[in-house]
């Protein structure tokens, strides 16, 4: 497979978080995951105003519904 090398910046306090959390297991894995999620993520965000925008919002009423249901 074929890999692109980055070179990237982040705040120093997310880096130790990310390398505290990564450990040995490798950096480059973690962050490929990490950006795919995002894309994934984006998507949805996209398909869900497609979805707003042809069959309108989800009403109040139904979301507080389902909240009780699946609280987070």
């Amino acid at each position: 497979m074929a890999v692109t090398k980055w070179s990237v910046s982040v705040e120093q306090a997310l880096a130790a978080r990310v390398e505290s959390h990564v450990g040995d297991r490798g950096l480059s894995g973690f962050v490929a995951r990490a950006v795919e999620h995002e894309l994934e993520r984006d998507l949805l965000d996209e398909y869900l105003v497609e979805l707003e925008g042809e069959f309108g919002a989800v009403p109040n009423g139904l979301v507080e519904q389902f909240d009780e249901l699946w609280p987070s």
